[in-house]
């Protein structure tokens, strides 16, 4: 009798632990929806790792980048002294003003609180329409910034509308690190690979390890190579600072890839590849030979 009544306790300690636990969450994906010109997303979430699938389902490229802003920062605030003084200074360039000369000027009407207090979190690499990617980021509390700087017709899409602020709350996501298959290091100025791609589903981790001083990060696209593609247009498309470049039609299909964190950190982004050749190419690093052609089998 005794023996019935402690297997009868422990089912009921069992039981009792069950409830009290409740039963177990489940990740969350955050779903982000590109339109033109707006963002399609929860307003909060949780901190922690996220994972974030990003549909295009606009006419054009489109991304995302997530900036967190530093405490006394607040969303107007970034709209007018750090995303207004890009809009100027691209003005400027369309006016026929040289790029070096504006490239000093930008830095001169950024506030000192850009450079050194703002954090780029990371986001989706560029998605051709109709594309959908997928990209994991670990984030901390606070206010962050998503934004698109694509452009239609000479106008940045951040000017219409694609900018937005998104509060990371301190409940902390049940998302766990995802495992990769392959790695990429973002050193200046190249990708130092580990690991193999193939046919299907691959999970990337991109480990950020230093960024050019004074300049724009680091980070990756993946683009797919054709017959057609000419690589030297496709870093001519990715430099904002051209007066064709950002604006669609890209010069290839961009299938997602991740921006820029700060070094130290580390994003992961999921791609499933057919057979083909492709190209990791760097925004701004590109033209510095941050390029690496590959082929899946």
């Amino acid at each position: 009798m005794m023996k019935n009544f402690f297997c009868f306790f422990l089912i009921c300690i069992t039981f009792l632990t069950f409830i009290s636990c409740g039963t177990p969450q489940k990740e969350i994906i955050v779903k982000v929806v590109a339109k033109d010109f707006l963002f399609e997303v929860a307003s909060t979430v949780p901190s922690g790792w996220n994972r974030f699938q990003f549909t295009n389902s606009g006419h054009a490229e489109h991304f995302f980048i997530l900036n967190l802003l530093p405490d006394s920062i607040n969303f107007l605030r970034y709209r007018n002294e750090a995303s207004k003084p890009f809009e100027m200074v691209y003005d400027s360039i369309k006016a026929g003003a040289a790029k070096e000369e504006t490239g000093v000027l930008l830095g001169t009407m950024l506030p000192a609180w850009y450079f050194t207090e703002l954090k780029q979190m990371g986001g989706s690499g560029i998605v051709g329409a109709g594309q959908t990617a997928q990209v994991t980021l670990n984030l901390k509390p606070g206010i962050y910034v998503m934004e698109c700087y694509i452009k239609e017709k000479g106008v940045f899409h951040t000017a219409f509308g694609m900018i937005r602020p998104i509060t990371v709350t301190s409940e902390v996501s049940k998302t766990k690190e995802p495992k990769a298959n392959y790695e990429m290091t973002l050193t200046n100025f190249k990708y130092e690979i580990k690991g193999e791609l193939h046919v299907g589903v691959n999970t990337i981790a991109v480990h950020f390890n230093e960024h050019p001083q004074n300049a724009f990060g680091n980070d990756v696209h993946l683009v797919e190579l054709t017959d057609s593609t000419n690589l030297d247009e496709v870093i001519e498309w990715l430099d904002w600072m051209n007066i064709e470049g950002l604006e669609p039609p890209a010069s290839a299909t961009f299938l997602g890839g991740t921006q820029e964190m700060p070094a130290g950190y580390t994003s992961y982004f999921t791609v499933t590849f057919n057979r083909g050749d492709f190209a990791w190419v760097a925004e701004t690093a590109g033209s510095k030979g941050m390029v690496h052609t590959f082929t899946i089998k």
